[in-house]
């Protein structure tokens, strides 16, 4: 989506209401000012609508209080292996999500409440209007994919929210005066309409993806996420049914058998911007550096970094991370711990005091820890996350580098747990070791009792995925979420109030029907 985010304010995405007296109505109508009545001519508007609907991902549109805060503190704040950093304390509403006392009103439930609506209304919008194109105006191969695309973001965008709140409003229908005011759906209601999307978006794309496309959903990300779905629903008590592993499954793989992806070797260049778009990425949101044509960048490196390598200090890993990372110890083949672990913390260890390779910003640990904090010993038990850091961080401001949302390794992890609660203990063991020797350097395991083996993708999982906006959403989904935040100490948290968010104040107050 480098291309994807050069946007333009257009006329479709605005539903505009006059009134006027007769007197002033006026018949005559300026013959070349666009409306959302008039502006789907022809391919290139169809293309500008879909550009639209990519726009909302992740709440990027709403940098500061979207994306660069409101994702990473509701998705990385709640879970148990992350603490505050010193810059948290200055944000009231970043702290009141990690302690669990915020209330309807929160300005990111509001945020990502409206974000992912306004995404599902300009996917529908696409389909609605794209769907009318005659083959004068638009190529039928062409138009099929634009609407694949646009169901698989109208899709995305409801999973994002039921995974977000308790109970959300299903829109197939672009919003107008009539259909403002709506009840909200059951959970089963919303899974249907999810699972259909993703389903139909599936059948409509090609695996293949054009390299003017880059970014876009194609076949694969439809697949995993119609697997991640019934994965997801398997978990959801108020929904789950017999067939959502064999589903799950079942969608998986065929991403697998696809022959289209394949996990890479260097696992560290996943997150720091050196190898964007690889074989391993199925849907990655695409960031480019600031310049004169676009503002498309992310600051998420300065959120996630420490001061000590010129970050912000906004967030830091919970030691207790560091010592299930190394809970298998030195057995890598390279005689170090996991890999994973390097390439998603930096502590005080061998692997970053060596003067030889200074790893972190061209420095040891114990140098930039005593230049920053006074004391080479002052943060010897503190870890800071590495993941999303481009090279260097120092004086790095405004940078394009790409975050992967679903990429081929948790697709093969999600796998293995779907063999596994199917009792396919061998197949779901191979997958697991594929991951862990490609990426952790590891050796194989051989497991066999299915309690052992979903404890193992416990940690593989945590290994993998760490600070990938999964781990809250995982522990929920497996009925650990209360007992393992407790465990870290965070006791204001009870799942009754706090594993779903509630539906935002200011949609109260604005639909009638709730």
């Amino acid at each position: 989506m480098k291309k994807l985010i050069k946007l333009t304010i257009l006329p479709l995405l605005v539903l505009t209401v006059f009134s006027c007296s007769e007197e002033e109505f006026l018949d005559e109508k300026s013959p070349d000012q666009l409306t959302s009545q008039n502006f789907w001519r022809n391919a290139d508007d169809a293309r500008s609508g879909l550009v639209a609907a990519y726009s909302e991902l992740e709440a990027r549109s709403n940098f500061w209080n979207g994306w660069q805060e409101g994702r990473p503190v509701v998705d990385y704040f709640r879970s148990d292996y992350v603490l505050p950093g010193p810059d948290a304390s200055n944000y009231s509403h970043w702290m009141s999500i990690y302690n669990f006392n915020y209330t309807d009103g929160h300005i990111f439930l509001d945020v990502l409440w409206e974000t992912n609506y306004k995404g599902i209304n300009f996917a529908n919008q696409v389909i609605s209007n794209v769907g009318k194109m005659t083959a004068e105006q638009i190529s039928e191969a062409e138009k099929e994919r634009i609407i694949g695309e646009a169901t698989f973001l109208r899709g995305y965008y409801h999973f994002r929210l039921l995974t977000l709140y308790e109970q959300i409003i299903t829109r197939t229908e672009t919003i107008n005066n009539e259909n403002t005011n709506k009840p909200l759906s059951t959970r089963s209601e919303t899974w249907e309409l999810i699972l259909n999307d993703f389903k139909t978006a599936s059948e409509m794309l090609d695996f293949e993806v054009s390299s003017e496309n880059l970014g876009h959903a194609n076949k694969g990300a439809a697949l995993s996420y119609l697997g991640k779905a019934y994965l997801f629903k398997a978990g959801d008590e108020s929904s789950s049914e017999a067939g959502d592993y064999e589903n799950a499954a079942a969608a998986f793989q065929q991403v697998i058998d696809s022959g289209i992806y394949n996990l890479e070797p260097d696992f560290e260049s996943l997150f720091n911007g050196e190898n964007e778009n690889n074989q391993e990425s199925i849907f990655e949101l695409q960031f480019k550096s600031a310049d004169a044509s676009s503002n498309n960048y992310t600051r998420l490196h300065a959120f996630v970094a420490d001061w000590a390598i010129g970050g912000w200090g906004g967030i830091e890993a919970n030691y207790d991370l560091v010592e299930e990372m190394k809970q298998e110890g030195k057995i890598a083949e390279n005689d170090l711990y996991d890999n994973r672990l390097y390439a998603t913390l930096y502590f005080d260890d061998p692997y970053f005091n060596d003067p030889a390779t200074n790893r972190m910003e061209g420095s040891t640990w114990d140098e930039l820890i005593a230049e920053t904090y006074g004391s080479a010993d002052a943060k010897d038990n503190s870890a800071y996350f590495r993941k999303w850091l481009p090279v260097y961080v120092y004086n790095n401001g405004y940078v394009g580098v790409n975050v992967v949302l679903m990429r081929y390794a948790d697709v093969l992890l999600m796998q293995a747990e779907a063999l596994n609660e199917l009792g396919k203990s061998s197949e779901a063991m191979a997958l697991i070791n594929e991951v862990r020797a490609v990426h952790g350097n590891m050796p194989a395991l051989n497991l066999s009792g299915q309690e052992e083996i979903f404890q193992q993708i416990i940690h593989e999982r945590t290994m993998e995925l760490t600070l990938e906006s999964t781990r809250f959403y995982d522990l929920r989904r497996w009925d650990l979420l209360e007992a393992e935040l407790h465990e870290k100490g965070r006791t204001g948290f009870n799942a009754d109030d706090h594993a779903y968010f509630p539906v935002p104040l200011s949609e109260k107050q604005t639909n009638t029907e709730i």
